[in-house]
């Protein structure tokens, strides 16, 4: 009975100690936040190709063309300048296996010049890289 006890408290310490391991991993919420505002710096002065370096390699795009197409479409100028007013929401996971590694949701509101929208950035970390694999606005 007592090795019994024992064979299972090792177990149970084992299993413990694999799942703290586990909780080790995964984006935090501070380094998100400073390679978001530096990438919507970069966007803001206009220098598309240091805001493509913020970009997950997976997901590579033409910003300035992306960037030209919103403020031509839907009057949102980010080299007015981007005020994030309110985090809104965020989600985190230590593995996502539709990206294979870890990713970062972050959800905001922002004024991009006058303009209020919603924004919701997306960061992955995984062994092709580390950057944002998503970007959307809502007007």
């Amino acid at each position: 009975m007592l090795k019994s006890i024992k064979h299972i408290s090792l177990i149970m310490i084992s299993v413990a100690l694999i799942l703290l391991s586990g909780c080790s991993g995964g984006i935090k919420g501070d380094e998100a936040k400073a390679h978001i505002n530096k990438f919507l710096e970069a966007v803001e002065a206009g220098d598309y190709e240091l805001a493509e370096s913020y970009l997950h390699p997976e997901r590579p795009a033409d910003l300035q063309i992306f960037f030209e197409a919103l403020k031509a479409e839907e009057a949102i100028d980010f080299s007015l300048g981007t005020e994030i007013v309110k985090y809104t929401g965020f989600s985190s996971s230590y593995y996502d296996s539709t990206v294979n590694g870890s990713a970062y949701e972050l959800e905001f509101d922002a004024e991009i010049g006058k303009r209020e929208v919603e924004i919701e950035i997306e960061i992955v970390s995984n062994d092709n890289g580390y950057g944002i694999y998503n970007f959307d606005i809502d007007t």
